[in-house]
């Protein structure tokens, strides 16, 4: 039974990896794919945003192969409350497979990794998969922790 699930779980992921059109692959159309939320593909101008307007890092660590990265970018960076609560932060896309500086600098060894930085990169809160009322409960308690 477990065997029959996991085959099922492994085609399902292949099958969406196989799905990706190429525009979809592409790293420069990342914001654009993450949907409504205002990212930045460059971490050095979001701690320039966030150093001027005084607001907390948002980092989302993702890349195109990962399932679990697609499923937060077709729910929870959907979501209304999501997109509204992530106008408090500067928000920033860094592609795992792109970034292999900053993977290790954070040491991140599995995404979809979501990280609230101060101006100067120190870690606030660091969490994994994180549905829309979980990234809302993330968002709340980062904010609560003061600006960047």
């Amino acid at each position: 039974m477990l065997a029959k699930q996991f085959s099922g779980a492994l085609l399902a992921s292949t099958a969406l990896f196989l799905s990706l059109t190429p525009a979809q692959a592409r790293a420069e159309d990342a914001a654009k794919e993450h949907g409504p939320i205002a990212w930045t593909e460059s971490l050095e101008n979001a701690k320039k945003t966030a150093a001027k307007d005084k607001k907390i890092i948002f980092v989302d660590v993702w890349a195109t192969w990962c399932g679990p990265c697609r499923q937060m970018l077709k729910t929870t960076y959907q979501d209304k409350q999501v997109v509204e609560r992530s106008k408090r932060f500067v928000p920033v896309l860094v592609n795992f497979d792109k970034e292999p500086a900053f993977v290790k600098k954070y040491h991140i060894t599995q995404i979809p990794v979501v990280m609230f930085l101060d101006t100067k990169g120190n870690v606030l809160k660091r969490a994994e998969f994180l549905d829309a009322k979980g990234m809302l409960k993330v968002m709340d308690e980062v904010g609560k922790k003061g600006k960047g």
